[in-house]
């Protein structure tokens, strides 16, 4: 969004010194309220009429450290991520680094998935019990109100 011109400035100015209201002023001049309210107070405490100059935006770690972290990875890709912050010598906390990996989309798994084995059990049949499951355990004899019949 463009910041309001010198010239509206100084026509709000000129209102207000003329004894407008800020509801007034924000009205006439399509403004918002609060908008006069806050030039007008900052002209009475620093004199400035201008616009301020735009905050510039913080540009985020994994756009910063993209080529360095692209490049460690392809170098060493088994690299845990302890690792990967000595190794490129990083003040961040290791969810920061986990977070930027992630935006980047960037693997560095150590081992690819793989189906599991086929060559055996890996469970008792009977659910790794000792003594074999009742059958009068598992049937109900009591009903609800919602496995009534209808």
């Amino acid at each position: 969004m463009r910041p309001f011109s010198r010239d509206l400035r100084e026509r709000v100015l000129a209102d207000f010194q003329a004894g407008s209201t800020f509801a007034e002023l924000g009205r006439r001049y399509h403004t918002s309220a609060e908008w006069v309210r806050q030039f007008i107070r900052r002209y009475q405490s620093t004199g400035e009429i201008a616009a301020r100059p735009p905050i510039p935006r913080r540009v985020p770690f994994h756009r910063r450290y993209e080529g360095e972290l692209r490049a460690a990875i392809a170098a060493k890709p088994d690299l845990t991520l302890e690792g990967l912050r000595a190794k490129l010598g990083l003040d961040v906390s290791i969810a920061t680094l986990h977070t930027a990996l992630k935006e980047l989309k960037l693997s560095f798994k150590k081992k690819r998935w793989s189906r599991p084995s086929r060559a055996g059990p890996t469970s008792r049949r009977n659910g790794g019990t000792s003594a074999p499951p009742s059958r009068s355990a598992s049937i109900r004899t009591a009903s609800s109100s919602s496995t009534k019949p209808v």
